[in-house]
């Protein structure tokens, strides 16, 4: 696609499944039948309600090419044409009075949150903090960037950004001398300084997990979880490229990407022992136990929760159940994992995820039967650090 068309699409797609609740809560409104607007159908209207409640197109416009795909859906394409033309005139008010309503009835109608998440924030967090945390997941996030200090200062990591993707807004992260914030450059996957490793497309909390790892030069390092290696990155740059570094993961496709990384990384070099292992991390394996590690670094498979913003489709594909069944997981390779520390060594525990089960009850558990010492322990937010939920916990074996 063109970039401004592939820009659009994007908008459109993470629009509709960040607001789908909110979006069908006003199509239903105004349909007799609200049951009989199913499939592409159903998604054309929410593409052009999207439109005109927050792209601020206007209703005739966004009516007309809606009806355009329509032409041969017979009396649907009437029915549509009222839906839209009502929504059009009616819509901002009546998001006006969802927004008075009872706190659940507004995390669902007005921010398209879940039943059963809404009312577990309220619960926890109390109506003003959930609604505050909804909101503040309802707005696109900015694209969070890495920067390798080995190889390039944070000033001129910015001005060649600026340089290469005119109109970028980049803002700095106090007391996060690696980060950079930025909006409108574009697809910044395609752009030369990712090509050429300079800069890393990471979350701002995702980053902690490392940073609170705080790996030395000359370590060995267990990279669990290892995923796309994005964080295995993280750690060489922490270690200044010396020690040695094992990524492990259980899919192998994911083992692939992570090699992938090692050129742009530029991580081949005489100090730096790099190995890629493909294994379950809850279970024994002989290059992970033969030898005890410095430090470990459990980035753990969890719901996702605390990326709704980015990953806006986890709102429609998670349920209650599922927090439960990965908590048990989690603990299993917690609790694995740090038996492969050495005494004295550290462990990082990393979830994305508000959810207490996932994250600190998991950590109390462990440290309660005396099996490490909590040093930190922090959860961070959208509401209150505008990035995503993230607990982060660093625990040190006896």
């Amino acid at each position: 696609m063109d970039p401004r068309d592939r820009g659009l699409t994007t908008t459109l797609v993470y629009g509709v499944l960040r607001h789908r609740a909110r979006l069908d809560a006003h199509i239903d409104t105004h349909a007799k039948r609200p049951k009989g607007l199913k499939g592409e159908t159903r998604q054309i209207l929410r593409i052009a309600v999207y439109e005109m409640l927050d792209l601020g197109r206007s209703p005739a416009i966004a009516i007309s090419e809606a009806l355009r795909p329509l032409q041969k859906a017979g009396p649907l394409k009437g029915a549509a044409q009222a839906i839209l033309g009502a929504v059009g005139r009616d819509g901002p008010a009546l998001e006006e009075r969802w927004a008075a309503g009872k706190p659940l009835a507004v995390l669902d109608h007005r921010w398209s949150i879940p039943r059963w998440l809404g009312g577990r924030w309220i619960k926890t967090l109390g109506p003003e903090a959930a609604i505050q945390r909804a909101t503040a997941l309802a707005e696109p996030p900015p694209v969070d960037l890495r920067v390798d200090l080995g190889r390039i200062s944070a000033d001129d990591a910015v001005a060649r950004l600026e340089a290469e993707h005119p109109g970028i807004q980049i803002s700095r992260v106090p007391d996060q001398p690696q980060a950079l914030r930025t909006r409108g450059g574009g697809d910044l996957f395609f752009g030369p300084m990712h090509g050429e490793g300079l800069i890393s497309v990471q979350g701002l909390a995702a980053q902690q997990a490392a940073r609170v790892l705080e790996p030395q030069p000359g370590m060995r390092v267990l990279d669990a979880c290892a995923g796309l290696g994005v964080k295995t990155l993280q750690l060489a740059e922490l270690m200044e490229g010396r020690g040695t570094i094992v990524a492990a993961d259980l899919d192998p496709r994911q083992i692939e990407e992570s090699q992938a990384q090692v050129g742009r990384g530029r991580l081949a070099n005489e100090e730096l022992t790099l190995t890629h292992v493909e294994a379950d991390l809850a279970g024994d394996h002989p290059e992970l136990d033969n030898a005890p590690f410095d430090a470990v670094l459990l980035d753990v498979p969890c719901t996702g929760l605390g990326n709704l913003a980015r990953h806006p489709e986890i709102r429609w594909n998670r349920s209650y159940e599922d927090i439960g069944s990965r908590a048990e997981l989690q603990e299993q390779l917690l609790r694995r994992n740090l038996a492969r520390v050495r005494s004295g060594g550290a462990l990082v525990y990393a979830v994305c995820s508000f959810a207490p089960e996932e994250g600190p009850d998991i950590v109390e558990t462990v440290v309660a039967d005396g099996s490490a010492t909590l040093e930190v322990s922090r959860t961070w937010t959208p509401e209150g650090d505008q990035t995503e939920g993230f607990y982060v916990a660093r625990l040190r074996r006896p």
